[in-house]
C-alpha cells in the first residue's frame, strides 16, 4: 500500500479566536481532501518557551519535542501567521527558531520540503510583509515555498465569530494552497530521497 503524504500545519496566535488558525484549518482540510494525512500544531495550545540556542532538545519539555518530531515526520508543511506592526507575530517566529534543533539531521532543517504560507492582518501591507518574511525563513531552512500564498487583510470580514468563512473567495485560495503542497510534495518524493528522521 502506498504511503500517504503527511502535511503538518503550524500556526495561530495566542488569541483564542485566531483567524490565522482558522485559515490554517481550512487549508489542512483541503490537504486531507487531496489524499494527505494532516496534523495541526496550534501555537496557543503548544505554549512553547522562548528558544534558547544554548539548549538541546532534551533540555526542553514535551511540547518542543512534539514540534520537532512533527516537523521531521512531515512531507510538507503549511505555516499560518498573524501579523502585528508590519510583520509576522513573535509567537510564530519563536516556533520557527526551534527548527535549529534540526540542523544536524541527515536531511537538515526542511531540506526539499514544500511549505505553504498564510498570513492574516488588520491591514494588507502587514499580511504581505509577513508572507515575505516567511519566504525568507523557508529558504534559510532549505525548504521550498510554494508559489501560491494567502495574505488575508481585515480577516474579521472573512471569518465569522465561530471561525466559519463568510468570504468563500478566500476559502478557494486556502483550498488551493492545501492541494498545492500535497501535489508539490508528491512530485518531489523521489525513491532516492533520504528518509526523514523520527
Amino acid at each position: 500500500m502506498e504511503k500517504r503524504l503527511h502535511v503538518v500545519g503550524i500556526g495561530g496566535t495566542l488569541r483564542s479566536s485566531s483567524t490565522s488558525r482558522w485559515a490554517l484549518m481550512r487549508a489542512l482540510r483541503a490537504a486531507r481532501a487531496a489524499g494527505a494525512t494532516t496534523e495541526l500544531l496550534d501555537l496557543r495550545e503548544l505554549d512553547l518557551p522562548f528558544f534558547d540556542p544554548e539548549k538541546s532538545l532534551e533540555d526542553y519539555g514535551p511540547n518542543v519535542a512534539r514540534l520537532i518530531v512533527a516537523v521531521r515526520r512531515a512531507d510538507a508543511l503549511i505555516w499560518s501567521a498573524g501579523a502585528y506592526h508590519g510583520t509576522l507575530a513573535g509567537v510564530t517566529k519563536n516556533a520557527l527558531d526551534f527548527f535549529e534543533l534540526l540542523a544536524d539531521d541527515e536531511s537538515p532543517y526542511l531540506h526539499s520540503k514544500p511549505v505553504g504560507l498564510i498570513a492574516t492582518a488588520g491591514g494588507s501591507q502587514a499580511a504581505v510583509n509577513a508572507v515575505n518574511a516567511l519566504v525568507h525563513v523557508v529558504h534559510a531552512l532549505r525548504g521550498i515555498a510554494v508559489p501560491l500564498f494567502a495574505a488575508i487583510p481585515q480577516p474579521w470580514k472573512v471569518f465569522g465569530r465561530d471561525g466559519h468563512l463568510v468570504d468563500e473567495s478566500w476559502g478557494k485560495r486556502l483550498d488551493q494552497i492545501g492541494r498545492l503542497v500535497v501535489e508539490t510534495s508528491g512530485r518531489l518524493s523521489l525513491p532516492n530521497r533520504p528518509a526523514a528522521n523520527g
